[in-house]
């Protein structure tokens, strides 16, 4: 964080450090927590109460477990009673704060499902027909076939079950049931700052990738899985038309490892970002 670096050689861990930030904020009291391994550690609920708060969220950021054996499947949990579309679950965990766990058989929109490793994509998908004819979204069934056959996804039965949960509310027992993929549901300024967060610390250029459509189960969940990079989407007409996404919204996925790391960056960075945005401030580290 901006140059600290706390060292315990003892190996155990200290109690919570209060340092009096003076680099951006003199009024800002910084609490990090230090971990043995290196680096501040925050839960999940104290990264969603952040992001929420810095990143103006409605509702929460979504914690989605792809559970790849049985016995990682969280105790207590029972299947969804209703299929239900991967996109509506989502917004079910975002805004109301329900936990879903399904299966294949419980997961209502297919070519989702296929998305996110539960099963093989149907023939009418996997040879682009629904695009092409159903849906009218390319030229050709060959372009429909094209687009198909580039679209992120795990292999099909990779996944058994999913855990879709609001942030703060995410599985951590057993060890498998861990979130894989962070997906948050916002407005161009959110996302903005996330790639920003992104930036700040690897540098480079931030390459997307999407086509419009399976917005929320290839683009912002399968792409961040399996390539360990973050995404935003312009979100689908699917999304929009059966769980609500907003016209104006963007979908981000965060595979789960990167979260901290964003959320720390954001904690330090964003709030300097935003006033010197709106002219609050005329610089941010220092002025040169």
């Amino acid at each position: 964080m901006n140059g600290w670096l706390l060292i315990n050689f003892s190996g155990e861990p200290f109690s919570h450090i209060h340092i009096s930030g003076q680099h951006l904020y003199p009024d800002r009291e910084l609490k990090f927590t230090y971990i043995h391994r290196g680096g501040f550690s925050m839960d999940y609920a104290e990264m969603s109460d952040k992001l929420v708060d810095l990143l103006g969220l409605k509702g929460k950021p979504i914690a989605v477990s792809l559970i790849k054996r049985e016995e990682d499947i969280p105790k207590g949990l029972t299947e969804v009673e209703k299929p239900r579309r991967y996109c509506q679950m989502l917004q079910d965990a975002r805004f109301e704060g329900i936990t879903s766990l399904a299966t294949a058989d419980t997961h209502a929109c297919k070519g989702g499902a296929a998305a996110i490793g539960l099963i093989d994509y149907g023939p009418n998908l996997k040879t682009g027909a629904l695009y092409h004819y159903k849906l009218n979204k390319e030229v050709s069934l060959g372009v429909a076939k094209r687009v198909v056959d580039h679209m992120p996804r795990p292999a099909p039965g990779s996944t058994v079950a999913t855990v879709i949960a609001p942030l703060d509310k995410a599985p951590t027992d057993p060890d498998g049931a861990r979130p894989d993929v962070i997906v948050i549901m916002a407005g161009v300024l959110a996302a903005r700052r996330i790639v920003q967060a992104v930036i700040y610390q690897h540098g480079g250029r931030f390459n997307a990738n999407f086509a419009g459509i399976q917005s929320t189960c290839a683009d912002a969940t399968a792409y961040p899985y399996i390539s360990g990079n973050v995404n935003v989407s312009i979100g689908c007409d699917g999304a929009a038309k059966n769980a609500g996404l907003a016209d104006d919204e963007l979908v981000v996925g965060i595979p789960a490892e990167l979260l901290e790391e964003i959320t720390g960056t954001l904690y330090d960075c964003a709030p300097g970002w935003d006033d010197w945005q709106t002219g609050r401030i005329g610089y941010v580290r220092k002025n040169i």
